[in-house]
Parts: structure tokens; sequence; C-alpha cells
């Protein structure tokens, strides 16, 4: 994996160097992703019928929609590249510091693990002369063991059933060539027993008929079940004849690699470190440690990290868009009261559209509000020559409310009627606003009070535990 890091970060130097002429309006950090994001982005424009255009253009009714559009693809694409590139150099830095030229482990200690930290399992690859013995060299570095004397107790039960339970699929113990199955338990019993023989370089504990064993006339050997139950300890043994087991070359020495690790974690269980075999036979032997790819990790992480911030910003413009509304409903029965007030005073409509919108001008300060932006966007085509029919069409278009809609459509319609036809249908329009505004105002009210339940639930529970506890300890005085 170092080499994909490795080529990842050359990719974003190289973006760092193609992007050095790019303008950006961020400094520091984000000000280079936000050059190599306008690198990759280019000048973007986005189709009208995306519905992301629509919902910036509603955000930005007084910008360039294309300059947004670009921007905010550029702003979303920077905090991407910016999470991409902290994944990747920390996994190129993790990767770095765990390569190795050759990747073998340069000595043959394992380390172990501390008293009662118990046995770890560790995963190798075993070489001989740089060709790959096995891939899936799995041991148990048991855990560091203080010595004590055993004394255990014989059940004679258990000694009759241990003969069948051992021989495995071999006739009888006077011929024993395939792998007895030296138990550690007995289902019906709670007791735990191990192995012992008088030579482990012809069959180790478990049973197991060592490879390069090859007397062809047999060894006897005498095995000694060692049975334990608490502090209670007894010993049965067997008497077995054991021939040569065949096996192709490869079979052979990974056999006897794990025979001689096992030798070799018995003969070094109280010190701090284990031995692996440095050769079998006259084959020497290297390893490689199975390590998790931490950098890869890291790297994946980021990723998905970068993709939710890339489309979590289009989520952000949804919650925009949704404050956006409830702005507008807000700010209507106020729009709808003022052209009331100046058309019943004998301003014409138009006037008293203009009258609206320039008095929200000469106020707004840092603050701005939707619906009268798009009011001053309206007032602005008609003096740049747009009918008065199509901008006042257009502003409850733009809107995007079925309420500015109508008033849109009321102010066109009525141009040709006057104030009289029109003042009725705003009067009645401007009653209807407030009843909706003190409906939304409820709605809002109880949707605080429900977010309030919660603390308010944990409060009471404070409550009641500062004056129980109290009670009940008095009791118990």
């Amino acid at each position: 994996m170092i080499f994909i890091h490795t080529f990842l970060m050359v990719v974003f130097i190289f973006l760092w160097i193609l992007s050095k002429n790019k303008d950006s309006s961020e400094n520091g950090i984000m000000g280079i992703f936000s050059r190599m994001a306008a690198l990759l982005v280019g000048n973007r424009k986005i189709n009208a019928a995306n519905s992301l255009y629509g919902k910036l253009a509603m955000l930005n009714p007084t910008k360039d929609i294309n300059k947004v559009a670009s921007e905010y693809f550029i702003k979303k694409t920077a905090q991407a590249l910016l999470i991409l590139f902290l994944g990747n150099t920390f996994a190129l830095v993790y990767a770095i510091s765990v390569y190795d030229s050759t990747g073998f482990m340069k000595s043959y200690l394992l380390d172990r693990r501390g008293y009662g930290e118990g046995e770890e399992l560790i995963e190798l690859s075993a070489y001989s002369d740089g060709e790959m013995l096995t891939d899936d060299l799995k041991l148990t570095v048991g855990e560091k063991q203080y010595t004590s004397d055993e004394i255990l107790t014989i059940f004679n039960e258990i000694e009759e059933r241990l003969p069948g339970e051992i021989i495995g699929e071999n006739e009888s113990f006077d011929h024993v060539n395939r792998d007895l199955e030296l138990i550690t338990a007995l289902p019906d019993y709670p007791v735990s027993i191990e192995w012992e023989n008088d030579d482990y370089t012809v069959m180790d504990r478990e049973g197991h008929i060592a490879a390069d064993f090859l007397n062809t006339e047999g060894q006897v050997l005498t095995l000694r079940a060692i049975i334990t139950y608490f502090d209670v300890r007894d010993e049965y043994e067997i008497f077995v004849r054991v021939y040569p087991k065949k096996r192709t070359g490869r079979e052979a020495m990974v056999e006897a690699l794990n025979m001689k690790i096992k030798e070799n974690d018995a003969l070094t269980v109280s010190t701090d470190k284990m031995v692996l075999p440095s050769s079998i036979g006259d084959r020497q032997l290297d390893y490689k440690k199975h390590e998790t790819d931490t950098g890869l990790c890291l790297f994946v992480f980021s990723l998905i990290a970068a993709v939710l911030v890339y489309y979590g910003r289009d989520r952000e413009v949804a919650n925009d868009i949704r404050k956006r509304e409830r702005e507008l409903l807000l700010c209507y029965p106020e729009i709808v009261s003022k052209l009331t007030l100046l058309i019943g005073a004998g301003m014409t409509i138009r006037g008293a559209f203009e009258k609206t919108a320039s008095d929200y001008e000469k106020r707004r300060g840092n603050t701005r509000l939707f619906a009268y932006e798009e009011m001053l966007i309206a007032g602005n085509k008609m003096r740049s020559g747009v009918s008065e029919f199509e901008a006042y069409l257009s502003f409850g278009s733009r809107c995007g409310i079925s309420r500015y809609n109508k008033l849109g459509s009321l102010l066109g319609q009525n141009l040709k009627k006057g104030n009289t036809g029109i003042l009725a249908l705003l009067e009645e329009e401007m009653r209807q606003a407030f009843e909706d505004r003190k409906s939304m105002a409820r709605k809002l009210g109880e949707e605080a009070g429900t977010k309030l339940l919660l603390p308010m639930g944990m409060m009471l529970l404070i409550v009641m535990v500062i004056v129980i506890v109290p009670a009940f300890l008095s009791f118990g005085i």
C-alpha cells in the first residue's frame, strides 16, 4: 500500500503545481485546496433543470447563479480534497514507519504477553532460501507463566475411555502410522488432560507424528496422560509403536516447523521471548509477520469522510431552503399589510410595491430578507423595461411559495382595475395571512415545547433524586 499512498501524494503535488496560478478567496491551507478544486471543477455550469440549481438560485437571488454554483462546488470539493489529503498523509507516514526493504523479521524472537494477559495468535509467512514455504503459518504464543508443582488425581472411568478416544484412524496401538487424537478434555467430565511422551522428535503433545521421523521398524513410545481436576492429579500410561507418516516435501517441512515451534514454546514459556526456528534440517528459514494494514484503514476512513462532506453540503443547501421558506411565510403578512396600507392611501400598485422595497433597502444593513430581496429584483426589472404584469408574476414564481404566487397574480391581474378593485382583495389576503401567521406561531411553539421535553424530564429526574435519596437515607438511620 505504500506505493499507492505515495502515488496519491504525487498526484496532490502535481495538482498543487498546476493550480498555483488559480485565484482563490480562501487563505492558508484551504486556499491551496480551493485552487486545486478550482482546477478540477473548472467553470462548471449547472443545468437549469437541476433541482440544486433552483435551490442555489433561491438562496442567492441577487447574484450570478453560475458563479454561485461554481463557488459552491469548489468549496465542497476543496473540503473533500483536504480530508482525503490528511488521511492519505497519515496512512503514508504509518506505512513508512512499518516498512522494511525486505519485509522479513529482524530476529527470530517474538514477544510474549505478561503474566495473566492471555495467549496471542500470530500469523506468519515462512520462507526457505527466499522461497515461500507457507503463507498460512498460525502460531499461538502463550503468555508468560509462573512455575508450580502439579498435584492431580486419577479417575478410573476416564482411564477406561481414553484408549478408545485417542486411537483415531489407527487399527491398534501396535501399529500407529496416523496421528493420534490426544484430547485435552472429555465432554462428560470437568477435567483437563495434558499429554507427554518420552521422545518429542517422534510425536508431539497433540499426537502428530513428526514429519522427519523415518524409522521404518517403528519406535515404542510411552504416552502419559496427565488428568487434572482443580488440585487433583493423576497419570495414565499407554504404550504405542509409532511408524513413519508419508508426507510430501512441503507438508513435511511445514509439520516439522510447527513441531519445532511448539517445542521452542514449551522450552521458553517462562521467558520474555519465544524463539522461532532458524532452520529445518539444512534449509534456512525466514519469516514475515502478518500485520493489519492500518494505513489502508486510515485512507479508507478519510475517503468515506470526504464523500460524506462532499454530499453533506447538499443537505445543508436543503436545510437553508427550508429556513428560507419559513422566513418568506413570516414576512408575508407584513408585506401584504404595507401594500394594503399604501394602496389604500392612494398610491398606485407599482408605487406601493417599489415603496415597500425601497424602505427595506434603506434599513436592511447586513440583514437580508429573501422576500424583500425578491421585491427589489422585481422593481429593477420594471425600471429596466419589463412590464409590470410580467414582473409581478416573476416575483411570485421566484419566491416559490403559493402565497407569493397568489400575491403576484393578484397584483398583475388588477393593474387595469385600479386601486378600488384590488384593495378589498388585499384586505382579505391580509386577514388570511395574519391567521396563517398565528397558526405558524402556535406550531413553532409546539415544536419548541417538544424539544424541551427531554431537558425538562432530566431536570424532573434530578429533583426527584435530590428529594427522595435523603428521605431514604434518613429511614436507614
